[in-house]
């Protein structure tokens, strides 16, 4: 009896259910009405509620979505609903509509979800062609609404991944993956998320009065959304999500539920892994593109005595890009047995690739010049670099970029296969441009100028851009289905912007390459706590590569901390390694495993407002605490600040728990703390020199 009473009231709470000419689907915090007549047009939101504070967000004139088919923009207003479901599996509730538009032959499918216990609600669109003609799809809004947070007054829009204070009216770009709309009066707020991929994500806030809009760029924009779509073809858009945040700082919006629905349901595709890697090392510098067996064995020696998950044989490995032939001067064996060699040492074995770019003299190429892409000039285009070459013997010489609509998708797929299985390789890291670049600014030279080429599944350049970023995304997909224990890294040069990563990436990729940091400590461990600040309130930090800082670097503590409080990967001379060296990363590689075993620590990290930005002269850090299993780590950086003692609160904690917080520096235990303590007064934390850093475990007591 008692578990068909929890079941009645778990459903109760979900308020799944269904009215004549109206439809609602919410949970016990957020909730949206749908009202619709079947007699004639018409199926929009006429409420999105903040169940907490009773308050309605939506605003009359709702257009609810808005696609261009053809030369009709098809919304919501002009849509005809035909039928709906309602399904409740796991504590998720789907609801799907179906609509007829006025296009002869085409129809919407919306999809919405919700999460149990998430203030949050979640959407796709479909477009069918059940017609017999192809039609261009273009001017995507996935959601449409006239929405506000209480009134306009107020109002805060925290852009680029929440790092920027701005105003509205707003409009967004690539680096918009979520935007907080935060009344500061009300204490309330709306994070807008957009999963659409790379240069594509568009978001407005009230450029058009009243509206907010996500989805992708619209057909008079650098980077349109296009897509011709047969007969008997469904289009699937990227999803979007709405988020109410009820807090009086707009820092708490980008923290607990808000992070519980990236972990457990935005589909981050690292978190599905089994064994993910702890400590990461990467070949490039100082050895750049000149590695050879010697070199990767020598290292090897040395990074499987401190513990390493993860040798990555970067570039130079091999002659030409897309003939993909092992260069037979600097692994004379073969890279087999090097690769053998590595996983002997209790690491498993990662490499590089470029996965668009091909030598102008590879027999990919010569012998496929129609999936090229071409340039406006109608030649063949290196979208990677503002350079044209026709030979060379360097890793990025005389690129050509390969179309992923075209037949070389099925190449490079299968090339990749083949090494993966005779090589053994766990890891692949994906570079180089597909469609735009990340360095050359010049909005002429992206995308593919190639038209109604047969071999292409896009007959113009501005339907080029979504074919090509799909078909990315389909890759990793393929990849992962044959190979589900590897990790895929898409670097920030694939998606196409310096520093870029967004939901779509991690959804299909294990890891973005974010950026390289070159600078010598202090600069480089600074900058690297930077990148992971400036993007890791929307995006994991565990997802983020960033390079290059040296595993033998000067200070080395101050580096290697500073890599675990973000993703541990370091390059650099392993060779060169002390005992001393050798016994420091041995002793803390060995301990981060046990903490991350034990609470899986990566999958967490809080900055609130309690850790400023890092730089020069402060003091930063983060949290890095399960709080479900209520355990974690906590870092604490003194950069080249004056003062060798400070106070931090840690709001993350339950009130009623005490905590002990343990050094494993010294392995003393510091004290045993009520949690009302530590997060209404805090934990005076001392680090007596500069460029030091301090890190703590703290677990609840039994």
């Amino acid at each position: 009896m008692k578990s068909f009473l929890i079941c009645i009231l778990s459903l109760f709470t979900l308020s799944l259910f269904a009215q004549k000419d109206s439809v609602v689907i919410g949970n016990n915090l957020v909730s949206r009405t749908f009202l619709f007549d079947k007699s004639k047009e018409g199926f929009y939101s006429s409420a999105f509620t903040n169940l907490d504070k009773k308050v309605n967000y939506i605003r009359k004139g709702n257009e609810e979505f808005a696609i261009r088919v053809g030369k009709v923009e098809v919304t919501g207003l002009n849509s005809k609903y035909i039928k709906h479901s309602l399904s409740l599996k796991n504590s998720i509730q789907t609801l799907k509509v179906d609509l007829a538009t006025s296009v002869k032959g085409i129809n919407i499918q919306l999809i919405y979800t919700v999460y149990d216990n998430i203030p949050l609600i979640r959407k796709q669109l479909l477009v069918i062609n059940n017609s017999k003609t192809e039609v261009p799809l273009c001017d995507l809004d996935i959601e449409r609404l006239n929405i506000e947070v209480v009134n306009t007054y107020m109002n805060e829009v925290y852009a680029n991944y929440g790092t920027n204070l701005t105003r509205i009216p707003y409009k967004g770009d690539y680096n918009d993956a979520a935007v907080l709309l935060f009344n500061l009066n009300e204490q309330q707020g709306l994070l807008f998320g957009n999963e659409s991929p790379s240069v594509l994500k568009r978001t407005e806030i009230y450029v058009n009065e009243g509206k907010v809009q996500m989805g992708m760029g619209l057909h008079n924009e650098p980077f349109p959304f296009k897509k011709w779509l047969k007969p008997a073809e469904v289009f699937t858009s990227p999803k979007t999500f709405i988020y109410v945040s009820n807090s009086g700082k707009w820092q708490d919006a980008f923290e607990g539920k808000y992070q519980d629905f990236i972990r457990n349901y935005l589909g981050v595709r690292l978190y599905k892994q089994k064994n993910k890697p702890f400590f990461i090392y990467n070949t490039w510098q100082p050895f750049f593109d000149s590695i050879n067996e010697n070199i990767v064995k020598g290292c090897a020696e040395n990074l499987e005595k401190i513990g390493t998950d993860l040798f990555i044989i970067d570039a130079g490995w091999y002659k030409r890009a897309g003939d993909f032939n092992v260069d037979s001067t600097k692994f004379p064996n073969g890279l087999k047995p090097v690769c053998e060699y590595i996983r002997s040492k209790n690491m498993r074995v990662g490499l590089w690739f470029t996965i668009g770019s091909v030598h102008a003299k590879s027999e990919v190429a010569k012998q496929h010049p129609e999936w090229i892409i071409k340039d406006k000039n109608g030649n063949p285009a290196n979208l990677h670099q503002a350079k044209y070459e026709e030979d060379g013997d360097v890793w990025d010489s005389a690129i050509r970029t390969m179309s992923m609509g075209s037949p070389y998708y099925d190449h490079i797929k299968n090339t990749i296969r083949d090494y993966v299985n005779v090589w053994g390789i766990s890891y692949l890291k994906l570079d180089l441009s597909i469609a735009n670049s990340a360095y050359v600014n010049n909005l002429e030279a992206t995308g593919d100028y190639d038209l109604n080429n047969p071999c292409k599944l896009y007959k113009d350049r501005a339907s080029s851009y979504w074919t090509i970023y799909e078909r990315m995304m389909k890759l990793m997909d393929d990849i992962h289905a044959e190979f589900p224990d590897m990790l895929l890294d898409c670097t920030f040069e694939v998606w196409g912007r310096y520093n870029l990563v967004d939901y779509a990436l991690i959804e299909h990729g294990d890891y973005d390459w974010l950026t390289n940091f070159d600078f010598k400590q202090p600069a480089g461990p600074i900058s690297i706590r930077q990148m992971s600040f400036d993007r890791s309130r929307v995006v994991p930090t565990s997802t983020l590569l960033i390079g290059n800082q040296f595993i033998d670097s000067d200070n080395y503590p101050y580096v290697y901390f500073s890599m675990v409080s973000t993703s541990a990967l370091m390059v650099g001379d392993p060779r060169k390694l002390s005992s001393k060296e050798l016994d420091f990363y041995t002793k803390w590689n060995s301990w981060f495993k046990e903490i991350e075993n034990k609470y899986q620590f990566s999958k967490y990290r809080q900055v609130y407002d309690i850790f400023d930005r890092p730089t020069d002269n402060n003091w930063d850090g983060n949290y890095r605490i399960n709080t479900e299993k209520l355990g974690g780590l906590m870092f604490f950086f003194r950069n080249n600040s004056s003062d060798t003692t400070r106070i931090f609160k840690i709001p993350c904690l339950n009130p009623d728990f005490t905590y002990r917080i343990y050094s494993h520096e010294d392995g003393k235990v510091l004290g045993s703390y009520k949690g009302s303590e530590l997060i209404n007064v805090g934990v005076s934390i001392t680090i007596p020199t500069t460029y030091s850093a301090k890190v703590l475990l703290i677990e609840k007591e039994n």
